[in-house]
């Protein structure tokens, strides 16, 4: 199974876990089966079918590039990164 990294502003939801292991093909099927486990948290990661602006999917280190069909293989680590923003004016 994938081994997903769980934000901390996630945990709350995946009973404060920071690491799962989740069962998928593809990117959109991992977040599919997350939210399954863990509902409440696809709503932090797809916005109108797609990942939200201001997160990045990092799939076995590499920004996914094809976004929810993204491969992931059994020994993938995945990892969800808000951006953050910010700083002084």
């Amino acid at each position: 199974m994938a081994i997903v990294f769980i934000p901390y502003v996630l945990r709350k939801y995946c009973d404060n876990k920071s690491i799962v292991e989740i069962n998928a093909s593809n990117l959109g099927e991992l977040i599919e089966n997350l939210e399954k486990l863990y509902p409440g948290t696809k709503a932090h990661i797809i916005e109108d079918g797609a990942i939200k602006p201001g997160v990045a999917a990092v799939v076995n280190h590499t920004t996914t590039t094809k976004g929810l069909l993204e491969k992931i293989d059994q020994d993938s680590e995945i990892h969800f990164i808000n951006a953050v923003s910010g700083g002084i004016s």
